[in-house]
């Protein structure tokens, strides 16, 4: 396959980099998209390094990555949100459409916050269909199926302010134990926790029971209860400053308001 540079590579073809992916697939979809007249290739292809730490990088309009569970024996496998997190600030512009098997719930909703525009089932893969997912991605439209946008929605129907502070506004868990919470607050199973965070189903437990500890609850439902009830937060005195009289007359009315 010819290798794709900046002269030889028409204003209107869609240019793609492929990485992350099973090889079979690969070469599969190289040999496919070289009949494509408006999508084209860049070499290198299904390097995750070379995408990270490009030496030369070239322009790209899509980015197709493969999830970690499509080949989960494959060496050095990465996840696709590690990859979408770590992309150089040279592809902000590009879209990328993450390849994965039938993606649940946690992981479109993982996916989709780390940047993705596009999820694109293997499972079922018409390689006309995944022609029209970067087509439209490429025009800026987001790309998955219905009930991979109904988790999406479901996500944005949650509340999304889970950071746990006592009165003086200082945070009662660590970082990790509030991004175990703020995903618990989606539903998400143990599992489905190890998943996303990449840790294993026994780390998760810990940090549960860290969190209702600190917390004073006893399950899931009574710490993002817990996380979602408002508090007042006592914040230390203002010291006296000199002010215009106008100004302490303006405060003066909305504390009497």
């Amino acid at each position: 396959m010819k290798r794709v540079t900046e002269e030889s590579t028409s204003p209107n073809v869609i240019k793609v980099i492929v990485a992350n992916l099973p090889i079979m697939l690969c070469e599969l979809l190289q040999n496919a998209f070289e009949a494509v007249p408006d999508i084209q290739i860049i070499a290198p292809v299904n390097d995750v390094q070379h995408l990270l730490h490009p030496a030369r990088p070239l322009p790209v309009d899509v980015i197709l990555i493969g999830s970690s569970r499509m080949e989960s024996r494959m060496e050095n496998t990465h996840g696709a949100v590690s990859i979408l997190q770590s992309l150089p600030e040279f592809y902000k512009n590009a879209r990328v459409v993450v390849l994965t098997q039938d993606p649940d719930y946690a992981e479109v909703i993982s996916l989709f916050r780390a940047g993705a525009k596009g999820i694109f089932g293997s499972a079922d893969l018409r390689f006309e269909l995944l022609c029209k997912c970067i087509r439209c991605v490429h025009q800026g439209q987001i790309w998955a199926k219905n009930e991979l946008l109904a988790h999406l929605v479901s996500s944005l129907s949650h509340p999304r302010s889970t950071n746990v502070i006592d009165r003086h506004g200082k945070p009662l868990l660590t970082t990790r134990e509030q991004q175990v919470l703020h995903l618990l607050s989606d539903g998400l199973s143990n599992s489905e926790l190890a998943t996303v965070l990449k840790l294993s189903e026994h780390t998760i437990k810990n940090h549960l029971f860290r969190i209702y500890d600190k917390l004073g609850v006893s399950n899931r439902m009574e710490a993002v209860l817990y996380a979602l009830t408002p508090r007042d937060v006592h914040h230390p005195p203002v010291q006296n400053r000199p002010t215009h009289p106008a100004a302490s007359n303006k405060i003066a009315i909305i504390k009497t308001a």
